[in-house]
């Protein structure tokens, strides 16, 4: 199978085992490729891009199995979004260097893995995918991916790089409730963040003009509305910025930066779960009564 081949079934099969096919270990040579932008991807009639507002259960409703189980569905929906879009950017950039294309692959091997945990914890919760209307938030700025910078910086460096913050903020929320199986998932999650927004780091730096600094980069890569907000939690780890490799200026850069939005922010549904500053890794989750003494 050809890399190409591989890219469109993913995105022109309806069904989820389809999508979650592994990417191989050895592919045929591709011929001169023109760029594609698939508009939308073949879906099932239950995963369907939908208008609906479906709001996530609030931190502090953790305690109720139905709220995790729909918690997990918010996050298998980016799953399987990321899926799509790394597949459709192999597409779209068929110029790209064969290191970038591998890395968007593991990735795309990565966010499978991720996709079948959230099945498998959710459906344990008696949750379905499809149960509730899924949003195509991704899928909405691909006209914005202009360039393979331009996607990285949006896809891996944001949105990626905001869930650095959410899955640390839910690792901790899980915790909290005694939910130490789900915690897990949220850290191993996080591990493979760190890495894929650390490979699309690598891609902004090598477009970086000497006399600017990757956050001075980025922000020229993303345009309003579409703001650096858009890539952190209300909860900011700068820490795990510098574990992707970015610099000094980008983590008090995006740590200070502000917008029309930021202080709509609601913070009522933590109730009286306190989120550390402190990085939970997996080591922490071997005793995670001590761990809870912390929070």
């Amino acid at each position: 199978m050809k890399i190409s081949e591989y890219a469109k079934h993913l995105l022109l099969s309806e069904s989820i085992e389809d999508k979650l096919l592994p990417p191989s270990t050895t592919w045929e040579e591709e011929g001169d490729l023109l760029p594609l932008r698939i508009e939308k991807p073949i879906r099932s009639k239950q995963l369907q891009f939908s208008d609906k507002k479906s709001k996530i259960p609030r931190l502090e409703h953790l305690n109720q199995i139905s709220a995790r189980g729909l918690t997990l569905h918010h996050f298998a929906n980016h799953e399987l979004m990321a899926i799509e879009l790394f597949a459709w950017a192999l597409l779209a950039f068929p110029d790209v260097s064969r290191s970038i294309r591998m890395g968007f692959l593991k990735t795309i091997a990565e966010e499978q893995t991720h996709l079948r945990m959230y099945l498998e914890r959710m459906h344990s919760f008696g949750i379905g995918f499809g149960d509730i209307p899924v949003n195509y938030l991704f899928w909405k700025q691909t006209y914005r991916m202009t360039t393979v910078e331009r996607f990285s910086a949006i896809l891996s460096l944001t949105f990626e790089g905001a869930n650095l913050d959410y899955s640390q903020i839910y690792a901790q929320a899980f915790l909290y409730h005694g939910d130490v199986e789900t915690a897990e998932i949220m850290i191993r999650i996080f591990e493979d963040e760190v890495k894929h927004v650390k490979r699309g780091v690598q891609i902004l730096k090598k477009s970086i003009p000497t006399e600017q600094t990757d956050w001075e980069q980025y922000r020229s890569l993303i345009e309003y509305p579409f703001t650096p907000r858009r890539a952190k939690g209300y909860f900011y780890f700068g820490e795990t910025r510098r574990m992707s490799g970015l610099s000094e200026h980008f983590v008090n850069g995006l740590d200070s930066y502000r917008d029309e939005y930021t202080d709509r922010i609601n913070l009522n549904g933590l109730g009286q779960i306190k989120i550390k500053d402190r990085i939970l890794r997996k080591t922490d989750l071997q005793n995670p009564n001590l761990y809870l003494q912390m929070l």
